[in-house]
């Protein structure tokens, strides 16, 4: 094992003895710290991996490959999801988000190296619980007493707007690790995330030579629900790198 990929085993093993003092503490700003600091380092496990790919290649070395996985979106609110998580895979630097949209459901495309995509696959199936139950409770606790006396449609809608301002607010806070990252290691960091994304850019543009720009955008709702959506998404756990469990279908979220 090289040096660099001893730094990332020793930095993963801190990541989850942090994610493991954050699960087990009774005090919850201790909690929070300690979650915090633990994202922080995921984000730098992310540009480890990356400034170790980019390494000359020597013998036996293979370079990390590029691949496209989907992710779907279903129910109810699932144009809110489609937006949401858009922007949260977005603010990844390294992968490329396309999209599709049926009668009945969404599709995400997610395109870049392989631990990249798995990262934002594993995020979005946790941030899509975490919405959903935070959407739960604030309507069961603000929400349908604000709009108690508006038609079916425009409850949906708010109820929409909240978990879309919830991924929102999530994007803002990767986007906001990356560039701590990137300022506190220099350009380099910087230039190998630009070419690392060039690479994936590349890959999309020889593979779907005929992309459109998608104009679909989902109604929104009241500005109530958006803060509300995104108070609640600036308390979302994003354990990259955790495994997450759910009987339900990505996007099937009760009314």
């Amino acid at each position: 094992m090289s040096t660099s990929e001893q730094k990332l085993q020793r930095l993963k093993e801190r990541i989850a003895l942090l994610l493991n003092k954050a699960e087990n503490t009774n005090f919850p700003a201790e909690a929070q710290t300690f979650q915090e600091h633990a994202e922080r380092l995921m984000v730098r496990y992310g540009i480890g991996r990356a400034e170790l790919d980019a390494q000359p290649t020597g013998p036996g070395k293979k370079k990390e490959p590029i691949i496209e996985e989907h992710f779907d979106m279903r129910g109810t609110y699932r144009l809110g999801q489609r937006d949401g998580l858009s922007s949260v895979g977005h603010a990844f630097r390294t992968v490329t988000l396309l999209q599709t949209n049926y009668s009945n459901f969404c599709r995400l495309y997610v395109i870049g190296h392989e631990s990249d995509v798995s990262t934002v696959k594993t995020l979005f199936s946790s941030l899509v619980i975490q919405a959903s139950l935070a959407m739960s409770h604030w309507w069961g606790e603000e929400g349908k007493y604000l709009a108690w006396d508006w038609t079916d449609s425009e409850k949906v809608i708010e109820r929409r707007e909240f978990q879309r301002s919830f991924y929102l607010q999530v994007a803002e806070r990767i986007r906001g690790l990356y560039q701590e990252e990137s300022q506190h290691n220099g350009s380099g960091t910087e230039l190998v995330l630009v070419s690392r994304k060039e690479q994936v850019d590349d890959f999309v543009s020889e593979k779907y030579p005929s992309l459109r720009r998608s104009r679909n955008r989902a109604a929104t709702g009241s500005l109530n629900a958006a803060l509300a959506g995104r108070v609640a998404g600036s308390r979302a756990d994003l354990g990259f790198g955790k495994d997450v469990e759910s009987s339900g279908s990505a996007g099937e979220v009760a009314s």
